[in-house]
């Protein structure tokens, strides 16, 4: 086998959708002959956690090299879950991180990275570096540490860097420096990956120095293993479930389903529906609930581990999801999207124009509304409540399904490493 050293700082066991991508690739790279190591942080304080991912990379005989990190994270004792800010506490938090660190908060993890991966690389070398960003600290590791072993660097984006929706640059100076830090690492990457083609389209038109073929597009998947292998039926006459797994942050907010919810119940009172929410749910949309009267068909339930996520996703007639609403909302495609997908079941889709929207359209067994319109969501939940009664709704399209099984997903990001070694 070769040997890929992996930077991600998030990792399990960390929670959440951040996690996922790189935990599912170095669970199945070895199929393909590719033994990793992954170099990460020592767990401190995080909103969620979900050892059972960190569970399969071990099961998988996978080596995981930890390092202290000098981050805000560090003020918290290993392993605590923090509660989620309010949302207007996370922006003001947010942009305030991001004025006072570049390229983020997570830089105090640099120097402890860059010298545990060339010690590393000095008792059994590499060849290949694997780094995945947010944080674009990791970048910035992965490719010091390119550059200082000698081996090819792929540099992988899970959302954009200098074009981030979510990223605000407080001066010149900040946002010169993230282009010229985006700039080296780009120069220094002999391939990058982008989770969608909007966003390598942006990373493109940025440099247009580079070789064409050097920015392609590595999809987000799903995990075959991560479900039941059968689902039960429902009983009949039983109210259709509606599933949402996962948090709540920036424009992606419950509010305009919760609105669209109770219309849909206020002109279609003899329908019954529930509306189950797995996962991290914000305190003022709890108040939202109450307010619409939704408190007998919301269910509000902790968050869970993946595998249980997507088992409750199995068990629903059908899961939702939204993008909000907001300048580059049309780079966003949520992993969320691909693991629905991998259950089968339709999806309601609150997503603007974009990558998400081309993604449900292709999956088939999904309604579309706008994020932000009631009126349309009610519509868009009658459609998918009459359609699942009736048997009517589209089925997935196995083709989409087969694209984002997450084990030919690590088959073709070894091929790439492949290319980068083979002489």
């Amino acid at each position: 086998m070769r040997r890929v050293l992996v930077v991600a700082y998030y990792f399990p066991p960390m929670g959440l959708s951040g996690v996922q991508r790189v935990a599912k690739w170095v669970k199945y790279l070895p199929h393909f002959g590719w033994e990793p190591t992954v170099l990460t942080v020592q767990p401190r304080g995080y909103f969620a956690f979900d050892p059972t991912l960190l569970g399969e990379v071990e099961a998988a005989g996978i080596r995981i090299v930890r390092t202290r990190s000098l981050d805000p994270t560090r003020l918290y004792a290993g392993g605590e879950r923090v509660e989620m800010p309010d949302e207007g506490s996370r922006r003001m938090l947010s942009v305030l991180s991001q004025a006072l660190f570049v390229p983020d908060n997570k830089i105090g993890w640099y120097w402890p990275a860059v010298r545990a991966g060339a010690r590393l690389h000095a008792g059994v070398p590499f060849d290949a570096v694997l780094s995945s960003a947010p944080p674009y600290t990791g970048h910035l590791v992965g490719a010091r540490i390119s550059r200082r072993i000698g081996r090819p660097l792929i540099a992988d984006f899970r959302d954009d860097w200098l074009g981030n929706p979510r990223h605000t640059y407080p001066t010149r100076w900040h946002r010169a420096t993230h282009a010229a830090l985006e700039r080296a690492v780009l120069r220094q990457a002999s391939c990058i990956t982008a989770i969608n083609p909007v966003i390598a389209r942006e990373l493109a038109s940025r440099h247009p120095e580079l070789p064409s073929d050097r920015i392609r597009v590595l999809e987000q998947g799903f995990d075959p293993e991560d479900y039941p292998p059968t689902r039960d039926p429902r009983p009949p006459g039983s109210a259709t479930r509606i599933v949402y797994t996962g948090i709540f942050y920036d424009a992606q907010t419950p509010a305009p389903f919760l609105e669209g919810l109770a219309r849909f119940r206020a002109l279609h009172p003899d329908r019954a529906i529930e509306a189950h929410f797995h996962g991290l749910f914000p305190a003022r949309e709890r108040e939202r609930v109450t307010r619409l009267g939704l408190e007998d068909v919301v269910r509000i339930g902790p968050y869970l581990d993946h595998r249980d996520a997507m088992a409750e996703v199995a068990r629903a007639d059908a899961a939702w999801l939204t993008v909000g609403r907001r300048e580059g909302a049309e780079q966003i495609s949520t992993g969320k999207l691909y693991a629905y997908a991998g259950a089968g079941v339709p999806i309601l889709g609150l997503v603007p124009d974009g990558a998400a929207r081309d993604a449900l359209v292709e999956y088939g067994a999904s309604v579309l509304a706008p994020p932000d319109d009631p009126v349309a969501i009610a519509e868009a939940i009658r459609e998918m409540v009459e359609g699942t009664a009736a048997g009517t709704l589209p089925k997935p399209n196995p083709a989409f399904q087969e694209r984002h099984n997450r084990i030919g997903i690590a088959g073709r990001l070894a091929e790439m490493l492949d290319g980068l070694t083979t002489a």
